[in-house]
């Protein structure tokens, strides 16, 4: 079996076997990204195999207030709130970790964000970490936590398409 590209989360996926390892995160796609998505919160994005989810992440516009931004990200005088795209819930399935399958969803994800940005604006992208374990992931992948909340953390949209720049090289 070969794996879909990304694609919408829809009734048909099945989902009721993804163990991601993390309970809220298995919760979630189990019982409300489709809703989330069908009102309008979320979109989610799925990788699967005969329709069996393996990897997912979730991407919705939000703004932030200037101040919990890292200086290098907050530069010059930004408006309040800053727009920002929210990329949430990227996991994968626990049979395909060590596989490089999670870089390529993060690939995947942050190209949709930067062509976002380029469609509707956006200053950053930020992700909320579930645990001291998935932000030391999002530091390692140069995301810099927020001055309030370390599980908060940031990139600018110009440090995403730089390094997506250098990766095609």
């Amino acid at each position: 079996m070969s794996l879909s590209k990304p694609e919408l989360l829809t009734a048909a996926h099945k989902v009721d076997d993804f163990d991601c390892g993390k309970p809220a995160l298995n919760h979630w796609i189990k019982t409300r990204a489709l809703a989330d998505q069908e009102r309008g919160f979320t979109a989610v994005l799925v990788v699967h195999e005969a329709m069996r989810v393996i990897g997912c992440y979730g991407l919705a516009p939000s703004s932030v207030v200037p101040g919990i931004l890292p200086r290098s990200i907050r530069t010059g005088q930004p408006p309040d709130p800053i727009p920002c795209l929210l990329l949430g819930q990227l996991t994968c399935d626990l049979a395909w970790v060590g596989q490089g399958f999670g870089s390529g969803l993060l690939r995947h994800a942050l190209r949709r964000c930067l062509e976002a940005s380029r469609l509707v604006g956006g200053r950053a992208v930020i992700v909320n970490a579930i645990d001291d374990e998935a932000a030391a992931f999002w530091q390692r992948k140069g995301f810099l936590p927020s001055r309030d909340d370390p599980h908060v953390l940031f990139q600018s949209i110009g440090a995403i398409a730089a390094s997506l720049a250098a990766a095609e090289l």
